[in-house]
């Protein structure tokens, strides 16, 4: 029956009756006869012989009456391996008992105590094998029913391996989580340092987890980069919690870096027997230091009145004083149990830059609205401006092209009429032919500026090109009197296109009409010129009485002047203008392709 077992069970108390240990001199597996010494569990036994480094061996000895009743032991932990012997019967034994050893250090132990090796009287032989940087020992013993010791071994491995575990998982995936946001944004400074510190912690409990050496020499060097790994963890995760509160503390900075820098050196170069009191050291100071920095936020949080940094500031201060009392028993827990403090961080943390992201996200999901709305505004503004500058342009299209036939009826039309009305006030009028002849030129002037001269005959050189405007002037000038002499080349010097030469033309139609209505010359001269790099000058030379060229310029008496200028200047050429008394000068430059050969 059920209760009949329950009542068996209660009543089956195993009891160790005595706990003795003595060193193993001669190193050979052997017990030894003679050093025992009775001691309590836990023990180290450093405390019984410093600087003793071999094997050493435990004789508990203990009853029972528990007839029928199957028994279990439970061990939590053997600093550094050993192995177990149930009266003279070996019971369990660590893979390597020398260098490099396993590590049961932080490995608890459950056995079910076969029948055939219990005696009516029991002793337990456990041999251990230490390190001098392990603080060497045994921890705790109890033999029990199974239901009496499962229980508590199944606590023990909750302590010292599953909350180890969880802490290293946590640790590891947000270390990773925010080293991959901080390779996308390498502005966020916070993520990195976050993700630095998860990972050196991850580094640094993964000490309590192995259980062996590999891939070391020996178990010293685990240990080493355990204390090394949780040195650079405070500062890295300080530096996190200031770039996270836009904090800069400088010469604290500096300080802590130097101290944690100073102590990761120390790891790696201080005996083995110091290792242990390295690790005192370095675990209250650097907590300290970590409690310091989270007043640091907290006074800042307050200030800055920010509800997030006073969330994370506050549950950092309380686990930080968590993990402190923990660490030194005033709160009478177990230490393990400290390690909860590094993944409920994390935690939150995460939390906290979740609901910051979640807010930044609802901003931007708001600055986009805003962003449509005001590129919908924009856009109806900016057709209505386009459509504004289209009726604009329009308009500009039309008053450039009234002004260009201005300048063409003043260039070419008043030019034929201005050579007719001359010769006719120093002749006897005009007979038939020449009547019709006046009347036929300004025809084709009149068809050139109504076709905007778009078929311009493509000249072979610059005297066919003025051999016609030439013909026109030349009789006129003889009959008044004017001696006029043209000076042009057999051969372009550069490639021109029609409008080019089209616009000399006109140009220089209007300045030998200037020369009969105004200069009074009685010598003209007219030449054509190669310019620098495939360029071509026009100019016109007269000996009459001159003007004043800026002010005619300024005053813009007339549309001659202006005409002249804008033609060139459209062309992309330019007008250089020189009159004085008995001397005016006109140069016409426009710029052409070279001639391919």
């Amino acid at each position: 029956m059920p209760w009949l077992s329950s009542l068996a069970q209660a009543s089956c108390q195993p009891t160790i009756t005595r706990v003795l240990v003595a060193p193993e001199r001669a190193g050979d597996g052997v017990r030894p006869r003679e050093g025992w010494q009775p001691v309590s569990l836990p023990d180290m036994w450093q405390r019984h012989w410093p600087g003793f480094l071999g094997p050493a061996w435990y004789r508990l000895d203990w009853q029972a009456d528990c007839p029928g009743e199957p028994l279990a032991l439970n061990i939590d932990r053997m600093a550094m391996a050993g192995e177990v012997w149930l009266n003279d019967n070996l019971l369990w034994r660590d893979e390597h008992l020398v260098e490099p050893l396993s590590r049961s250090w932080n490995l608890p132990r459950y056995w079910l105590l076969p029948f055939s090796m219990q005696q009516s009287s029991n002793t337990l032989w456990i041999r251990l094998v230490g390190s001098e940087h392990a603080a060497p020992g045994l921890g705790t013993v109890q033999v029990g029913t199974p239901a009496q010791v499962w229980p508590e071994y199944r606590q023990q491995l909750l302590q010292q391996r599953e909350l180890s575990f969880l802490s290293l998982l946590i640790s590891l995936v947000l270390g990773v989580l925010f080293m991959t946001f901080w390779l996308f944004r390498r502005q966020e400074r916070a993520f990195g340092w976050f993700a630095l510190a998860a990972l050196l912690w991850s580094l640094a409990i993964l000490n309590m987890l192995v259980t062996s050496s590999w891939p070391f020499s020996n178990g010293e060097i685990w240990d080493r980069l355990s204390l090394a790994a949780f040195s650079l963890y405070c500062p890295a995760f300080c530096m996190f919690i200031w770039s996270f509160g836009g904090l800069r503390f400088v010469r604290f900075e500096r300080l802590l870096w130097g101290w944690a820098i100073l102590l990761t050196l120390a790891a790696m170069l201080v005996p083995k027997a110091d290792i242990s009191s390295l690790q005192m050291i370095s675990a209250f100071s650097l907590r300290l230091a970590f409690f310091v920095v989270c007043l640091q936020l907290l006074w800042h949080a307050c200030r800055t009145r920010k509800t997030y940094l006073i969330v994370l500031a506050v549950g950092m201060a309380a686990l930080s004083i968590f993990e402190f009392l923990t660490l030194t028993g005033v709160l009478g827990i177990p230490g393990s149990y400290a390690l909860l403090s590094t993944p409920l961080m994390s935690v939150l943390m995460f939390l906290i830059l979740a609901t910051r992201f979640s807010n930044s996200l609802q901003r931007i999901e708001r600055f986009n609205d805003d962003l449509l709305a005001t590129v919908d505004s924009t856009r109806a503004e900016l057709t209505q401006t386009l459509q504004r500058e289209h009726q604009l342009e329009a308009d500009n299209i039309r008053l450039n092209e009234r002004l260009r036939l201005t300048h063409d009826l003043h260039d070419s039309l008043g030019s034929s009429l201005m050579r007719s009305i001359a010769r006719m006030e120093h002749g006897d009028g005009l007979k038939d032919s020449q009547f019709l002849s006046v009347l036929k030129t300004l025809r084709s002037d009149l068809r050139d500026v109504i076709d905007g001269s778009s078929a311009v005959p493509a000249w072979q050189s610059p005297q066919e090109w003025l051999a016609p405007l030439r013909r026109r002037f030349i009789d006129l000038f003889d009959d008044l009197g004017i001696e006029s002499h043209w000076s042009l080349p057999e051969r372009w010097p550069g490639v021109f296109t029609p409008p080019q030469l089209l616009a000399l033309t006109r140009f220089l139609e209007e300045a030998l009409t200037n020369v009969l209505k105004h200069a009074g010359a009685t010598r003209l001269e007219v030449g054509v010129r190669a310019d620098e790099k495939h360029g071509l000058s026009l100019w016109i030379r007269d000996n009459g009485r001159g003007f004043d060229v800026n002010n005619v310029l300024a005053v813009g008496t007339g549309v001659g002047m202006s005409s002249m200028r804008m033609r060139i200047e459209r062309m992309g050429g330019q007008l250089w203008i020189e009159s004085r008394p008995g001397e005016t000068q006109l140069i016409a430059t426009i710029h052409g392709e070279p001639i391919v050969a």
